[in-house]
């Protein structure tokens, strides 16, 4: 009660400071500023005038000092110090968010890519294994494509100037070689087009990096994928329906296109030309000997199939993605058949499962998502069998039915694991599984194999006093 009523007359911080009056509080933080350079920058960041000169040296300055503080003397930021190294950066994206909710928009803009820019810089002077940098950078291009998705808001000039900045900033030094960053800015800067000359700028910028890709030895297909994603939301845009559907006609051996094509076919309710489509580009990309895209080819066609038929084949292509271990093809199966039928194809469907499974992680995992799921003690207890450390896991799922069997299984992944454990921490774990083992009742059991293990194992001291710190015992 004593020590209650001391923390209750206690005082804070913010208690003691509103004793000071201006001027103490004045000298406190100017002393402070002097002393710590990370208070003088924040107390600076709060003073200047938002995309001014001044602020934007401000800005840099911040960024830089904070890079500086947690670099070694070469000027390059350890892994460990990457985290502390960015303060400044997420300091500053702060003041850009801050313009942003006041409305002003070319200012956070601007704010933004100061940001880009010093990130850009320091990711070559870094360990950025975390995606620390990385990730500040993605949070930039989403506030410009923030900015950007509000540009039909904005007055013409407005809109304008922003164009312009962003696209600038598609060529800049720092963005060289980031592909998927360049697209993201260019997909912005599509959002602010207002006038058939700005729509030429973009087009002659996209088909220049599209030209210098071509060029490049190792080429990005997502790179073309992407700029013909954007092209065609341009054209569309400006030049009409006819257009697009030309180009998208004339682009077909680009996925992301045909995928378009396919999805305004099906929309339009042209299933058949949907289908030729979807089995076109299945049979492009096998002779490229590119089995996800094959899949997801596959994966268009089951949903025509379901939309128009014929239902065996929907069906057999529904089977085929459950034996590769997709969950959602699983349920879907079983809404195809009634509760007798489901009976006897369960069974089946499951047998296949049981035998991949020994090809494919996936497969396993699926496997026993559904025996699990479905509490088929017989085949839980036979994947037990084979992967006696599931028996830690599953015991819960066969004590009603397979009491004993639950715990000689468990005494034989005891004694391998003990087998196998050669320290400390390896035998606490063991320890640990003769704790599941009473926990599932077993009491008996578990002393029995302590004793066995006492008596097989009487030079390990670490393993016999952890033994003997054994709870419920």
């Amino acid at each position: 009660m004593k020590n209650n009523n001391i923390e209750k007359g206690k005082k804070s911080l913010s208690d003691h400071l509103d004793t000071l009056d201006k001027g103490a509080l004045i000298e406190l933080l100017v002393r402070l500023s002097e002393e710590y350079s990370e208070v003088k920058q924040a107390l600076s960041l709060l003073f200047v005038e938002p995309g001014s000169r001044d602020a934007m040296k401000q800005y840099q300055k911040t960024i830089r000092a904070s890079i500086k503080r947690n670099a070694d003397r070469h000027g390059f930021v350890p892994y460990r110090n990457v985290h502390d190294a960015v303060g400044g950066a997420e300091q500053v994206m702060e003041a850009a968010v801050e313009a942003l909710e006041k409305g002003s928009h070319l200012t956070a803009t601007e704010i933004v890519f100061c940001v880009l820019h010093e990130m850009g810089d320091l990711l070559q002077t870094c360990d950025d294994s975390d995606g620390v940098v990385g990730g500040i950078i993605t949070e930039c291009l989403d506030l410009v494509h923030q900015v950007s998705d509000q540009a039909e808001q904005f007055n013409d000039k407005t809109r304008s100037a922003l164009f312009q900045i962003i696209l600038k900033e598609v060529i800049h030094p720092n963005l060289e070689g980031w592909n998927e960053w360049q697209l993201s800015l260019l997909e912005s800067a599509a959002l602010c087009i207002n006038s058939r000359e700005e729509k030429e700028r973009w087009t002659t910028l996209l088909s220049s990096m599209e030209e210098r890709e071509r060029g490049e030895r190792y080429r990005s297909s997502y790179f073309f994928d992407k700029a013909a994603e954007l092209r065609y939301m341009v054209i569309e845009r400006f030049d009409g329906e006819d257009q697009a559907i030309s180009f998208i006609e004339g682009n077909l051996e680009i996925g992301a296109i045909r995928e378009l094509a396919i999805e305004t076919a099906m929309t339009q309710g042209r299933y058949e030309r949907a289908l030729e489509l979807a089995e076109e580009g299945e049979r492009q990309d096998s002779r490229k000997g590119l089995p996800g895209l094959v899949n997801q080819w596959k994966k268009i066609r089951c949903e025509i199939y379901e939309a128009i038929g014929p239902p065996e084949l929907h069906r057999s292509l529904v089977e085929e993605f459950i034996l590769k271990g997709e969950y959602e093809y699983y349920e879907k199966y079983k809404a195809l058949h009634a509760n007798e039928e489901w009976l006897q194809i369960h069974v089946t469907i499951l047998d296949k499962l049981e035998v991949n499974s020994e090809r494919s992680w996936k497969v396993e995992d699926l496997y026993k998502k559904i025996i699990l799921q479905d509490k088929l003690t017989d085949r839980i207890l036979k994947y037990v069998r084979m992967d006696k450390r599931s028996i830690v896991d599953y015991y819960v799922y066969l004590l009603d039915n397979h009491k004993e069997e639950v715990f000689l299984l468990f005494e034989q992944f005891i004694r391998a694991e003990c087998a196998n454990s050669t320290n400390r921490k390896a035998y606490r774990k063991v320890c640990g599984i003769i704790g599941r083992l009473i926990k599932a009742g077993g009491m008996e059991h578990a002393k029995k194999i302590v004793e066995e293990l006492q008596q097989a194992y009487p030079g390990r001291s670490a393993l016999l006093d952890e033994l003997q710190q054994i709870k419920g015992l």
